[in-house]
């Protein structure tokens, strides 16, 4: 918008002057003040726009799939750990009760789930494994992995009230590591990497540990 101020001037004509009337005539005088050019209203366009929201979509992709990936490799390091705590209760048991404690992993409706028996004076007496669990690396028994009572898929170890370790289906001792080892579903199906295997390994004098490997 132009700004006008108005300034009066005072001026005399020569004639005025030298008659000494002192009258004096007032002139308007016009000050025009240009503004300043006005700048793009502020704001964004619709490309603009667009661009910022196409670079928060590959920065939040970016960040959201390492994350997802380590939160999936957390769950089962922590599901691993709940297997062995569970695991170990059963040489607590043994000792507490005075009684072998049979430990077995079967499926119940789909759902492999790990149970003592005897069950505990104090604590669950079963583990359902968690739905991301997988058992597809396991080892046959005769590699090393739990005994599995014939006929049947279900996996079983006996723990006496000494702490030893043995086969329930043949009453032999065990003079070899058990292992039970679980991964997730999607580091089977390629979908999740690196793939990483935990070994739940039972010693033949009952001692529960979980070792981390890359398959």
């Amino acid at each position: 918008m132009t700004n006008v101020r108005f300034r009066h001037e005072t001026a005399a004509t020569a004639r005025d002057r030298a008659d000494g009337t002192g009258v004096a005539f007032i002139r308007p005088v016009i000050c025009v003040r240009q503004s300043a050019p006005r700048g793009r209203e502020s704001g964004f366009t619709l490309l603009e726009a667009i661009i910022a929201l196409t670079i928060i979509a590959l920065v939040t992709a970016i960040v959201v799939v390492p994350v997802n990936s380590y939160w999936q490799r957390a769950r089962v390091e922590t599901a691993a750990s709940e297997i062995r705590s569970f695991l170990q209760q059963a040489q607590v048991e043994a000792v507490n009760q005075h009684t072998q404690i049979t430990v077995t992993l079967a499926q119940v409706s789909g759902q492999w789930v790990l149970r003592l028996a005897p069950p505990p004076l104090h604590s669950a007496a079963t583990y359902p494994l968690p739905e991301f669990v997988s058992l597809a690396l396991n080892p046959a028994s005769g590699a090393g992995g739990w005994p599995t009572i014939p006929s049947t898929t279900t996996r079983a170890l006996l723990c006496d009230t000494l702490g030893r370790t043995f086969d329930p289906t043949t009453g032999a001792r065990v003079t070899s590591t058990q292992t039970l080892a679980i991964t997730h579903t999607r580091m089977v199906d390629g979908s999740l990497a690196p793939n990483t295997r935990y070994d739940i390994q039972v010693y033949p004098l009952w001692n529960v540990i979980v070792a981390k490997v890359l398959v």
